[in-house]
């Protein structure tokens, strides 16, 4: 929470120090240079192998299909941009992110409690860009992700055991939104999707823990932009939007979120204290209202409601050699979130809003159920609508006098509970805190 602050106010200082001025068009053309931050949450893939031998050997298989992590960053980065023609421009980059995204993981065969961090993440690509208007570019991301030695460490009761996973390898995608502010200075805002390899470790010859991070990071950082030749004529061909940011809209929209909800089930339960993590898309439909102040200040009222679904899956399952047989699974997420707030902006340019919002969120948790061989199904505990705030940052631009076009970040902070288990008041409740980050891309329509 303390970094998304960080983040938020790190992109207000840049709107508040860096004066504006007229964006000329080969801004976009040459070298740049950058520093920034942002918030990363992973979604882990968790799976071990276990040789036990009672009466014969047997390979027990534990799956989660999310673990949660999450951690801050501070990224350095440098860059080149190529103005191809019209409004088109095309780039490559190199990101290094200092990183502190930790993850806790559990398994209930061998019964154990462990977490690993990410290293340092070097990320190296390209993007391609359009102007939808003069000082204010819309683009997509991608390219090559390799993330320094990751220390594991793995308690079975009996102390902790230190790992080395090696490197991470995988790509990246993502999208944003960069702004021109003036005298060779730009705000970045970008949304960026990590997949990385899986990568194992052996223990004692009985035990093998593979590791699959998926990594949905917001970052946001203040770039220099040395220009490639400024003093020549301005391109006006996109004429920049002057009308007025005053009245209602509706929008509509699509994004991706990922959920970070911690499970506790009393100081005894070891293993089955666990962080799980769900993820998903969802699309979105909003409806506010701004009222533009003293030329470049908007303040407003939005409802916005996002039909998702961030699920999850753990399994256990044994294996002779032979025959393979699924012991127990369990399932759960969230589902459905309200959100009503404000923001308040400023206009970089007639047509580029920089803004932060926050407000009330409320967010549907489903019903999380156990399946086990021989006995059924039940609920572990039931569903329930949770509350909570929401923080949030983005741009937003017009790209005619009645359409614009927002990319916001957004960190949800839900309210913890206490859930009865197997939804009977008499026997131990569980204990849940979840949180959610989403990172959301929409089209609004002003009358």
């Amino acid at each position: 929470m303390i970094r998304n602050l960080a983040s938020l106010a790190f992109v207000a200082a840049g709107a508040s120090f860096v004066s504006t001025g007229p964006a000329a068009a080969n801004d976009w053309a040459g070298p740049y240079i950058g520093i920034g931050g942002g918030y990363g949450m992973t979604n882990t893939r968790v799976s071990n192998s276990f040789l036990t031998e009672v009466e014969e050997a047997i390979n027990v298989k534990t799956m989660k299909d999310g673990q949660a992590g999450t951690g801050g960053f501070l990224t350095l980065s440098a860059g080149y941009d190529h103005a191809l023609f019209g409004p088109l421009v095309v780039g490559a980059f190199v990101d290094y992110d200092f990183s502190d995204i930790d993850t806790h993981f559990t398994n209930l065969i061998p019964g154990d409690v462990g977490h690993f961090k990410i290293g340092d993440q070097l990320s190296v690509g390209g993007r391609i860009g359009y102007l939808v208007a003069p000082s204010t570019l819309f683009f997509s991301t991608f390219g090559y992700a390799h993330s320094d030695p990751s220390d594991v460490s793995i308690n079975f009761g009996s102390g902790p055991i230190r790992a080395n996973l090696g490197s991470f390898n995988g790509y990246f995608l993502g999208s944003g939104v960069e702004t021109l502010i003036g005298n060779g200075f730009s705000l970045k805002a970008e949304y960026r999707y990590t997949s990385m390899q899986k990568e194992e470790i052996r223990v004692e010859d009985v035990l093998t823990e593979s590791f699959k991070p998926q990594i949905q990071t917001i970052r946001m950082s203040l770039n220099y932009r040395f220009g490639d030749g400024k003093k020549d004529v301005v391109d006006n061909s996109i004429p920049p939007i002057t009308s007025s940011w005053t009245g209602p809209y509706l929008g509509f929209g699509t994004g991706y979120s990922i959920a970070n909800k911690q499970e506790s089930f009393g100081p005894d339960a070891g293993p089955f204290n666990n962080p799980v993590s769900n993820d998903g898309g969802f699309i979105s439909a909003s409806v506010g209202y701004d009222y533009q102040f003293r030329e470049r200040f908007v303040a407003g009222t939005f409802f916005d409601a996002d039909f998702s679904n961030l699920t999850y899956r753990d399994s256990n399952s044994a294996s002779d050699g032979v025959d393979s047989q699924e012991l127990w699974s369990s399932r759960g997420g969230f589902k459905n979130i309200l959100m009503v707030g404000g923001r308040l902006g400023y206009l970089t340019t007639p047509d580029t809003l920089l803004f932060v919002s926050g407000g009330y969120a409320n967010a549907e948790m489903e019903k999380t159920t156990i399946s086990i061989l021989g006995e059924g199904s039940g609920v572990i505990y039931d569903s329930k609508r949770l509350s909570g705030a929401f923080i949030g940052a983005g741009l937003e631009t017009k790209i005619w006098d009645s359409l614009s076009i927002k990319a916001e970040y957004r960190y949800i902070d839900l309210a913890s509970e206490e859930l009865p288990l197997f939804a009977i008041p008499s026997v131990p409740s569980a204990h849940i805190d979840p949180d959610i980050q989403t990172g959301r891309l929409s089209i609004n329509w002003r009358p």
